[in-house]
């Protein structure tokens, strides 16, 4: 792709005979988001200049990029192989389709979303393409659209360009813009003059016969059904792995609570052998405390019959 600057280009000089439409369109895509307008204008006069009436109002028409197309476009430019990889890997899937197997199915359609968000997470982690901060919309406008260029090949040929005027997402019935409006990705790649694998554009290319078309379209169903069907046992998968860890986290609590407990009840069991030699050796002090008292009482009694008996002798000798 070109490099030039669009500034040079656009303005030509006296006595060009061809302009390289082509190429004019390439470096509209690739300047800095805020110049395309004037640099849009500039070259479609310079294409008239040159006798190209048809390429002049073909450029004329073409639509600044939204913020998140140009993201798309200036990775397309700077990761062309990572794109051409998540695009061919779109072929993969259609082929595995087609071959009705289930388990390449699954291993392209993990693959693709790998792919999509290592592309995604590495812009991410930079914050910024070509000089332009990148916010998290745009990123997530980002992995809808490689994941649309991934599912439709007239898309990924799109993306593959770095012409976007939009970007794209692949739903239910097909591809739909920014805006959620049905895109015709095959009139886009006409228009902007996005190029196919083998090198042509779709401009000149026989429509397909109605057999293949319905092949195509079954292929299409199927890879999107299978995806789907992935992603939603994916998902069931992760619901299951979240209840599996959940239970493991109340696992662990109850037996933690359990040997606490346990703990616990060793440390009464001990308190209570404890308190049972305690009661046993104040059991044995109080029967060593009544016998005591026993003989004292005995003593007592002995005593108080001696004093009774002083008492009576000295009564008697006071009287005698």
């Amino acid at each position: 792709m070109s490099t030039r600057s669009m500034t040079g280009a656009a303005a030509g000089e006296p006595g060009d005979d061809a302009v390289d439409v082509d190429a004019l369109v390439d470096d509209l895509f690739a300047l800095p988001l805020e110049q395309f307008v004037v640099a849009r204008t500039a070259a479609a006069k310079r294409i008239k200049a040159s006798g190209d009436a048809v390429g002049a109002e073909r450029v004329g028409r073409l639509t600044k990029p939204t913020v998140a197309a140009w993201v798309v476009n200036q990775v397309a430019r700077e990761r062309p192989d990572d794109v051409a990889a998540l695009v061919s890997l779109g072929d993969e899937l259609r082929d595995a389709t087609a071959d009705r197997d289930r388990t390449r199915l699954r291993t392209l359609d993990r693959l693709r979303r790998e792919r999509v968000e290592r592309v995604v997470g590495e812009v991410r982690d930079a914050g910024e393409i070509a000089g332009r901060a990148v916010s998290g919309t745009a990123l997530d406008r980002l992995a809808e659209t490689l994941t649309a260029a991934v599912m439709d090949p007239d898309a990924g040929a799109l993306v593959r360009a770095g012409r976007l005027s939009q970007a794209l997402q692949h739903v239910g019935f097909g591809i739909v813009d920014e805006g959620g409006e049905p895109a015709d990705v095959v009139e886009l790649r006409a228009r902007t003059g996005a190029v196919t694998d083998d090198g042509g554009t779709t401009g000149g290319a026989e429509p397909p016969e109605d057999a293949e078309e319905d092949a195509q379209e079954a292929a299409e169903r199927e890879v999107e059904e299978s995806a789907a069907e992935v992603d939603r046992l994916e998902a069931e998968r992760d619901d299951a792995d979240a209840r599996a860890r959940e239970a493991g986290d109340a696992v662990g609590q109850v037996e933690d609570e359990l040997a606490r407990v346990e703990d616990e009840l060793a440390r009464i069991a001990d308190e209570r052998e404890a308190l049972r030699a305690r009661l046993s050796d104040a059991r044995d002090a109080e029967s060593a405390a009544r016998e005591a008292l026993d003989a004292v009482d005995e003593r007592l009694d002995a005593a108080e019959e001696r004093a009774a008996s002083a008492r009576k002798a000295r009564r008697a000798a006071r009287r005698g």
